[in-house]
């Protein structure tokens, strides 16, 4: 009888320890993702749908760190923008690296099945990026971690547009700031960029040659082989738990590096951008020299998620012609300087260029026709 009783337990054991795995990285994920979301994301996100309408300091930031107004040095201003920007982005792009870390982790033990249809595997990822609930530029440390955990780049590229476009309290707040035909209409395109030009624009350059993803030469962190789920599954869950905790680590390192520099970057740039380039005379009125120059710095400006609505709103608030109104929602926010780096080093530099050429055409047609 104790023969008997033993084995199914022994059995359990021997189960138990063959899921220590997953049961971690799942774990994982679920507390950053409960976490980012209920004491940062969400409570944000409600908070700015209910300042939509209020005067906002930029473009590209809510809140100042300090009050520019009055200062005499043009460094001045530029350094409180830069920080401003900086704060701004902190949560987010935090979040951004140690989500796509844990990303890059799981898909190197359990690699992605999804299949070959690129329209698919876009909408896929945008299925996942849409509650998620960050910008562009957050979006991109796990964009990263999808692609250097040898996911497909359609993949990335769905969830990078759907995150700051789709996120359903982003949805309430266009509609409820702006005429319904203008979030109709970016929905639309939103949609349509999403489900045909990325796949259709990743096949076409893959006809050529095939989009190999970077990776960084770090020696045996970037060469884990997939678990083998036929191997005894007698390990221990201390040892288990420790190698995840250093290949989590290794892969925060890997993004946290590139990221820091390029947000660093990012911040100057916005800050020279949004200090030295006369918004107030640009916007006046509507020029076909004028929407040329405001679309091509829509799309270069990175701003966190949501302020591209606030912007819009409060540019249709002041009286500001609907074509630029059109362009920042349609542009602002989707795409940046921080994807465009991303895809130049890591995936391809012609579909970074393709995809800043193609939002630019969008906003400066935007800006003529609206």
């Amino acid at each position: 009888m104790e023969g008997t009783l033993a084995a199914p337990a022994s059995t359990y054991r021997r189960d138990l320890r063959c899921y220590y795995r997953p049961i971690i990285l799942i774990s994982s994920g679920a507390i950053i993702l409960l976490t980012f979301w209920f004491a940062s994301r969400y409570p944000a996100l409600l908070h700015k749908l209910q300042q939509v309408g209020t005067a906002m300091p930029t473009m590209a930031y809510d809140h100042s760190v300090g009050s520019p107004v009055g200062l005499a040095s043009t460094w001045q201003r530029i350094r409180i923008a830069a920080l401003s920007w900086l704060a701004a982005m902190a949560i987010g792009m935090s979040f951004g690296v140690l989500f796509g870390a844990l990303l890059h982790s799981v898909l190197r033990y359990y690699p992605l099945k999804i299949g070959q249809n690129l329209y698919l595997n876009s909408l896929k990822g945008a299925l996942v990026g849409a509650p998620m609930g960050v910008c562009a530029n957050c979006a991109v440390p796990m964009a990263c971690g999808i692609t250097r955990g040898h996911g497909r780049v359609e993949v990335a590229l769905g969830y990078l547009f759907s995150s700051p476009n789709l996120n359903p309290v982003v949805v309430m707040m266009t509609f409820a700031a702006l005429p319904w035909y203008f979030g109709i209409t970016k929905y639309v395109i939103v949609l349509l960029v999403i489900a045909l030009f990325v796949p259709l624009l990743i096949s076409l350059l893959e006809r050529e040659k095939s989009l190999d993803i970077f990776t960084v030469d770090d020696g045996a962190t970037c060469e884990l082989p997939p678990i083998n789920l036929g191997l005894e599954c007698d390990e221990k869950f201390g040892d288990v738990f420790w190698e995840l905790a250093g290949s989590y680590l290794s892969n925060v390192w890997m993004l946290l590096k590139p990221t820091f520099t390029i947000m660093m970057l990012a911040s100057v740039l916005a800050a020279l951008a949004l200090t030295l380039v006369p918004w107030g005379n640009l916007l006046t009125h509507v020029t076909v020299a004028r929407a040329a120059v405001v679309s091509l710095f829509a799309v270069f400006m990175p701003v966190p998620i949501a302020l591209d609505v606030m912007y819009a709103a409060q540019l249709q608030n002041s009286g500001v012609a609907s074509g630029y109104v059109m362009l920042f929602l349609m542009t602002l926010g989707t795409y940046s300087i921080i994807p465009i780096i991303y895809l130049w080093r890591e995936v391809s530099r012609r579909l970074a260029v393709i995809l800043f050429a193609f939002f630019w055409l969008l906003g400066f047609g935007c800006a003529l026709l609206l």
